[in-house]
């Protein structure tokens, strides 16, 4: 049967806070935009033109989906990953269909954290000082050749899941094991080691943030800077995020974002970088290629004008044309994620916030009965408030925090519970 449709096949599209993908496949060209959808009959995300029924991270199943539909007239014109988890898959896929594709030692040294150190040092990449273990005996041995505090971290997870700020032997030895249960629980689903996982340097300082990246064949340019607002220690979770940062125009910044993604070989896409700032000095922590979560990429467009999901699905499509675009900042676009009193929620209430126009959503993520713990990682959030004003920072501003919190002190009741 001739090809009578071309499809953008975008993978982790569905997931919560990357909706605005879909608008920006759209504008692209004149192509349906698909997603996949686990048990998509029941689960059919209608934003979307269609929803294959496929496990966005199982590539047996979307191949057989793909060659289904390509019987009845369907092809793939590129097959995008927003996420860390579908990466690998989008890759084998564009490779098998002769689209385009990461090179396999990029997407490997992208997901794996123990390959990206070893690359940033080799290229002279400012990282902190890592180890890989994967057992206890290993792990007391390797505590002797770092100065506490430390960081124990899984090797190729994200979301800050299984992170743990240890100061003491003991503290390793316990952050290990609670790393090690946030594995056995999480690393199935998402396909990840359950058992390798990184001893890592902290740099003790609060002051990060994420760089977007736009990579292309011989060309980088930077969108933005992002302040980035962590959880208190000894948890690394992301609880709001600031577009554009104050330090968006700093030139350091914005070179050593750009050496991470050479270093890693990103020659595709947006790539996101988290750098830590101490004492004027920069370190990568990280770097993806794929775009920042958490809806950074819905902060740029509100504040830049500029929907990123759109440059990304287009280097997938054709690397090699520089997109001449401006990306200058028109206003000041946050999130924050709301942090209950521990305990469990007995009551929700809604304030009204009408009057409030540098509210621009609201989204609870909690209900009556959960249980509200720790800020361990992206599942102990209870909502997210994202705000809008006219005004650039021009230091480090708190204001998106402390409004979420006092949201969430109005909105969640909570009541103690026994040994929590």
């Amino acid at each position: 049967m001739a090809i009578i449709k071309s499809y953008l096949l975008l993978l982790g599209a569905d997931q919560f806070l990357r909706e605005r993908s879909f608008a920006g496949g759209k504008v692209i060209g004149n192509f349906e935009i698909w997603t996949a959808v686990k048990n998509a009959k029941y689960e059919y995300n209608a934003y979307f033109d269609f929803c294959i029924n496929a496990n966005p991270l199982n590539y047996e199943e979307i191949k057989n989906e793909i060659d289904y539909y390509k019987t009845l007239g369907y092809l793939p014109k590129a097959i995008v990953p927003l996420n860390d988890w579908t990466l690998k898959v989008a890759n084998r896929l564009n490779q098998d269909y002769g689209l385009c594709y990461l090179e396999d030692k990029v997407v490997e040294a992208c997901r794996n954290k123990h390959i990206m150190k070893a690359l940033f040092e080799s290229n002279h990449v400012q990282t902190p000082k890592s180890i890989r273990f994967n057992n206890i005996q290993q792990l007391e041995r390797l505590v002797n050749d770092f100065n506490f505090p430390v960081v124990i971290k899984p090797i190729d997870f994200g979301g800050s899941g299984g992170v743990y700020l240890a100061n003491n032997k003991k503290e390793c030895i316990d952050a290990y094991i609670k790393s090690q249960e946030t594995m056995n629980v999480y690393a199935d689903a998402f396909q990840v080691s359950k058992n390798e996982f990184l001893i890592e340097e902290f740099i003790d300082s609060d002051d990060e943030v994420s760089v977007e990246v736009l990579c292309g064949h011989n060309f980088y340019e930077v969108i933005t800077i992002t302040e980035k607002y962590l959880s208190p220690r000894p948890w690394f979770t992301e609880m709001g995020h600031l577009v554009p940062s104050h330090r968006y125009r700093d030139p350091n910044i914005r070179q050593l974002a750009i050496q991470a993604c050479k270093a890693l070989g990103i020659n595709r896409g947006v790539a996101h970088v988290e750098i830590k700032i101490k004492d004027n000095k920069l370190y990568v922590i990280e770097a993806a290629a794929r775009p920042g979560g958490d809806a950074i990429m819905d902060l740029v467009e509100t504040s830049y004008g500029i929907n990123p999901y759109q440059l990304h699905i287009s280097m997938y499509i054709n690397n090699t044309n520089q997109p001449s675009l401006s990306f200058e900042p028109q206003k000041t676009s946050a999130i924050a994620f709301m942090k209950a009193k521990k305990g469990v929620i007995s009551k929700i209430n809604y304030p009204d916030v009408s009057k409030d126009i540098e509210i621009k959503r609201i989204n609870l993520l909690k209900k009556v009965g959960d249980r509200v713990g720790n800020p361990e990682n992206w599942s102990d959030r209870e909502g997210l408030v994202q705000f809008n004003w006219l005004n650039l920072s021009t230091t480090k501003t708190f204001k998106h925090i402390q409004k979420a919190n006092d949201l969430a002190d109005k909105i969640f009741d909570c009541c103690d519970v026994e040994n929590e």
